[in-house]
């Protein structure tokens, strides 16, 4: 009776070694899968960063907004709402 308990304990333990490893592969296919998108992304930011930075002047911004029918409001038009100072 005693071989059986000692063979169930081992049988146990073999268990848990080998669900830990299953547990920390999926562990690491997680952090490799979170990585990747860190990284993708981190390009999308330097890619719209650069974007920004085409349209960072007045000069380059008024002609693609006229390009695409938007004019600009004259001054005269402008109503400010609040407290005059």
């Amino acid at each position: 009776m005693k071989a059986i308990y000692i063979i169930l304990a081992i049988g146990l333990f073999l268990l848990l070694l080998s669900m830990e490893r299953v547990q920390k592969e999926r562990t690491g296919r997680q952090v490799a899968a979170l990585m990747e998108d860190i990284e993708f992304k981190k390009a999308r930011n330097q890619y719209l960063r650069y974007k920004t930075g085409i349209y960072n002047s007045p000069d380059k911004i008024i002609p693609a907004a006229q390009e695409r029918g938007l004019v600009m409001t004259p001054a005269a038009n402008i109503i400010m709402l609040g407290e005059d100072k």
